[in-house]
C-alpha cells in the first residue's frame, strides 16, 4: 500500500517532536508493508471516523473516505479488546470500499476537540486532487 502525505500534514510533522515523528513512521511502515487488509498488525485501534451518530460528520466522512489510527500519544490504554486507545489520533483517507491502495496521511490530533465532540479534519486538510 502506497502512503501519501498532504501538504498540510508534511508542514506540521516537520515540527513534531521526534517521538511522535517515530510514531507516526512506524504506522506507515506497517501499512506499506502489510496494507491495511489486516488491522492485527496494528498495536492501536483503527476506525472510520463515519462511525458516527451526528448525521453531518458521517456524511462528510464517509464521502472523503476519512479514518482514525490510535497512535499511542500521550500513550496506549486498553479499553477495546485487544486493541489499544489513546487520546491522540491519526487521521488519514482511505477509501477501503472502492478497493483502494493508497492513503493520504491528514493530521494528528485529540480524539475529541476541546467541546468534547468527536474531532474530523477540516476539508482544507483532504489531498488536493486537481
Amino acid at each position: 500500500m502506497d502512503v501519501f502525505l498532504t501538504t498540510q500534514f508534511q508542514k506540521e510533522f516537520d515540527h513534531y517532536p521526534p517521538g511522535q515523528q517515530d510514531l507516526v513512521l512506524d504506522f506507515v511502515d506497517i501499512v506499506e508493508e502489510y496494507g491495511l487488509s489486516d488491522f492485527d498488525k496494528l498495536e492501536g485501534k483503527l476506525s472510520p471516523s463515519y462511525n458516527t451518530d451526528d448525521p453531518e460528520k458521517y456524511d462528510y466522512a464517509f464521502q472523503n473516505g476519512l479514518w482514525h489510527y490510535h497512535i499511542g500519544i500521550p500513550e496506549y490504554r486498553v479499553t477495546h479488546g485487544k486493541y489499544k486507545t489513546s487520546d491522540w489520533v491519526l487521521h488519514f483517507q482511505w477509501f477501503k470500499n472502492k478497493q483502494s491502495n493508497e492513503i493520504w496521511l491528514l493530521d494528528l490530533y485529540s480524539h475529541y476537540d476541546s467541546q468534547g465532540n468527536f474531532y474530523i479534519p477540516p476539508a482544507s486538510y483532504l489531498p488536493n486532487r486537481e
